[in-house]
C-alpha cells in the first residue's frame, strides 16, 4: 500500500474530530481498498499512462512532436494526428454541422489520442471507493483536451484505458484529473433537475448545496481532489501552429503564452511599432508532410519601435502571448532573440544551428487569387468572405498585387473629429459615400494610420500603409484643409487654365459640408508590402464566421514597394 499521507483542500481548516466518530465514518477495510462514507476522505488521484497500448511520454532532451490542435474542417491534419468533431457550444461529438444544435457548427480539431488509469487515493494514500459511478473533469496545462473527452466516469473510484484525446501541449506538460462535481450532459432534465433526491441526502435538485446549476447531471457532492499524471514532454509550436486555421480571426493558440524555437526565420519589415518575421522552412504551397504550406509569417508588436532589430536580420526564438487584434493575429510584449555575429559575417544562436545565408524572399503574387468585391451586391459578404479565406495563409507575409488603381479622392468625415459617427447621421453617410467609392480614402484613416485606399483590376478596394514612402506620397498636408504639399494633387484646371475645382473644397451630404481634395488618376503597375488583416465583426461564440466589415492592408517596406506605371 502507499503511504504518503495527502490532506483534502476542503478537510483544511474543518474542526478536529474524535475516534468514535472516525469509526462511525470507516465502512469496511478490504486488502488495500479503504471505503469510507466521509466523501472528504477523498485525497487525490492517481493517474498514469495505460500499459497497452505501449506509450511514451517523451522527455525534455527528447520531446514529442507538437501537437497542432488546428481546425480540420476543410484542410487536412498533419501526419499522425485525428481529426476530431465537437458542437462548438454544447461540446457533444459531432461529424457535421447537421449534428449540432440549430445554428452552432461542428467544430474539428486536430488531436492526438492517449489512454489513461485512474484510481482515487484516500488521505492515507491508499485506493478510495467511491461507491458507483462518480465523474471527474480532465483538462490539459498547458495544452487542450476537446469537450467530449473531459469528463472520465469513474466505476467504485476507478477507471481503466480511459480515451482522452490531447492537442497543443508545450514542454512540460501535465493532464489534470479533479472533482469538480460536474459531468458531461446533453439532457434538460438530469439529476439536479429532475425532482428527485438521488444522493438521499434530504436535499432536492436546487436545494441540494452540492447541484451547481440546473444542467449538473449530480448531485454528489464533490471537494476538489486533483490529481496529476506523469510529466509530459513536448516540441514547441512553430509560425505554422499559431497561424494554420480553416478561419480567418482566430488562430488555434489565442490566448496562450508560446515559445518558438524552430524555423528559418528572418525579418522581412521593421514598422514603427513592430516587425514582421517570415519562417522560410514554410515558404511553400505545400509542407513536406503533405499538408498546406505558407501560413509562415508573424508580426510583434512592440509598442515601440523596436530595438536590436534590423531588416533581414535572423531570429533564433521568441515568447509571449499569441493574441487576435482585430483578425490580425500578433503578438504583444514579445520577447526574442536575434542571432548575433560571431566570426565575419556568420551568425548564431545559442541552442542551435542558423542558415547564414538566410535572405528576406520575394513578395508572393496573390492577384491572381483575388475576386471582385461590391458593395451594392447581395451577395457582398460572401464575396469579401472569400477573399479573407484566400489571403488568410498569407497574413503578416511579404505579398505582391499587380495592376492597382491608387485612391484619386480623399474625404473628411469627422469635421468635429469626435471620432463618432452615430448611425443615420450625416457623418455616418459621408463615411458611407467614401467606403463605396473604391478609390476614396477616408481623411482620418489617413491621419491616423497613414494609409490610403487602392483598387485591384479585379474589382477589390485595399488599403495601403504610407509610413515608409519617401517619394511618391500621394497626398501632403499639415492638418485638413491645408494646401497640398505634395503637388500631386494641385486644383483641377480646363483646357484654358481655369480652375474648375479647387483643391482642398467642400462638398455637401446632408445637411453638412466635409473637406475633399480631388487628385489626378494615377496607375500602379503592382504594389507589395506585408499583409495584414482586420475583421471588425464580433462573431458570437459557436458561430461561424461571417463579417463584411473586414479590411486588407499593406505594410510596404520602401518606396521600391510602389512600381507606377509611368516609372
Amino acid at each position: 500500500m502507499n503511504s504518503y499521507l495527502r490532506p483534502s483542500p476542503s478537510f483544511l481548516g474543518r474542526p478536529a474530530v474524535g475516534p468514535l466518530a472516525v469509526a462511525f465514518f470507516l465502512a469496511v477495510v478490504t486488502a488495500c481498498t479503504t471505503y469510507y462514507k466521509d466523501p472528504n476522505s477523498l485525497s487525490t488521484f492517481e493517474v498514469s499512462l495505460s500499459a497497452k497500448p505501449a506509450q511514451n511520454a517523451g522527455t525534455e532532451k527528447a520531446p514529442l512532436d507538437y501537437i497542432s490542435g488546428t481546425s480540420c474542417a476543410v484542410n487536412q491534419c498533419p501526419p499522425g494526428e485525428e481529426c476530431i468533431g465537437f458542437c462548438a457550444l454544447a461540446g457533444n461529438t459531432c461529424t457535421a454541422d447537421t449534428d449540432c444544435a440549430t445554428g452552432e457548427y461542428c467544430n474539428k480539431v486536430c488531436t492526438k489520442p492517449l489512454r489513461l488509469d485512474i484510481q482515487a487515493i484516500d488521505r492515507l494514500g491508499d485506493p478510495y471507493l467511491i461507491k458507483g459511478e462518480h465523474w471527474v473533469h480532465i483538462q490539459a496545462v498547458p495544452g487542450m483536451v476537446p469537450p467530449p473527452f473531459q469528463y472520465v466516469k469513474l466505476v467504485d473510484g476507478k477507471a481503466s484505458n480511459v480515451l482522452v484525446y490531447l492537442a497543443q501541449s508545450i514542454g512540460e506538460s501535465y493532464l489534470w484529473v479533479e472533482d469538480i462535481g460536474l459531468g458531461p450532459t446533453d439532457k434538460t432534465y438530469d439529476q439536479c433537475n429532475n425532482e428527485k433526491d438521488d444522493d438521499g441526502d434530504g436535499w432536492i435538485d436546487q436545494a441540494d448545496p452540492d447541484c451547481l446549476g440546473p444542467h449538473d447531471p449530480s448531485e454528489a457532492y464533490s471537494n476538489y481532489a486533483t490529481g496529476l499524471s506523469p510529466t509530459l514532454w513536448f516540441e514547441s509550436p512553430r509560425i505554422w501552429h499559431i497561424q494554420f486555421t480553416d478561419e480567418i480571426s482566430r488562430s488555434p493558440l489565442d490566448g496562450q503564452n508560446v515559445m518558438v524555437e524552430k524555423g528559418e526565420m528572418v525579418v522581412t519589415n521593421v514598422v514603427a511599432n513592430g516587425f514582421f518575421v517570415t519562417d522560410m522552412d514554410g515558404h511553400k504551397e505545400v509542407q513536406d508532410d503533405g499538408t498546406p504550406g505558407w501560413f509562415n509569417s508573424f508580426f510583434f508588436y512592440t509598442f515601440n519601435k523596436p530595438e536590436g532589430i534590423g531588416y533581414g536580420d535572423l531570429i533564433c526564438s521568441f515568447s509571449g502571448g499569441v493574441v487576435e487584434y482585430e483578425g490580425n493575429t500578433q503578438m504583444t510584449f514579445p520577447t526574442y532573440e536575434p542571432a548575433i555575429k560571431s566570426k565575419g559575417d556568420d551568425k548564431a544562436c545559442e541552442h542551435r544551428t542558423i542558415n547564414t545565408k538566410l535572405k528576406v524572399p520575394d513578395p508572393v503574387d496573390v492577384t491572381d487569387l483575388l475576386g471582385p468585391e461590391d458593395p451594392t451586391s447581395s451577395d457582398y459578404k460572401n464575396q469579401v468572405m472569400a477573399n479573407a479565406k484566400a489571403l488568410e495563409p498569407f497574413e503578416s507575409s511579404l505579398i505582391r498585387i499587380r495592376d492597382v488603381a491608387a485612391a484619386t479622392r480623399f474625404l473628411a468625415c469627422d469635421p468635429d473629429e469626435d471620432g463618432a459617427y452615430p448611425s443615420n447621421s450625416d457623418d455616418d453617410a459621408c463615411r458611407d459615400v467614401c467606403q463605396a467609392d473604391p478609390l476614396c480614402t477616408q481623411l482620418e484613416s489617413f491621419f491616423k494610420y497613414s494609409q490610403m485606399a487602392a483598387y485591384t483590376a479585379t474589382g477589390k478596394k485595399f488599403y495601403v500603409g504610407i509610413d515608409m514612402l519617401m517619394e511618391n506620397v500621394p497626398l501632403q498636408v499639415p492638418y485638413i484643409g491645408a494646401p497640398d504639399g505634395s503637388g500631386n494633387c494641385p486644383d483641377i484646371t480646363d483646357e484654358e487654365g481655369n480652375v474648375v475645382v479647387e483643391n482642398p473644397h467642400k462638398i455637401l451630404i446632408g445637411d453638412t459640408l466635409y473637406v475633399e481634395y480631388l487628385c489626378p488618376e494615377r496607375s500602379l503597375a503592382a504594389v507589395s508590402g506585408n499583409l495584414r488583416h482586420i475583421y471588425l465583426c464580433n462573431t458570437p461564440p459557436g458561430k461561424k464566421e461571417s463579417c463584411n466589415l473586414q479590411m486588407t492592408m499593406l505594410v510596404p517596406r520602401f518606396d521600391a514597394d510602389f512600381v507606377f506605371e509611368d516609372e
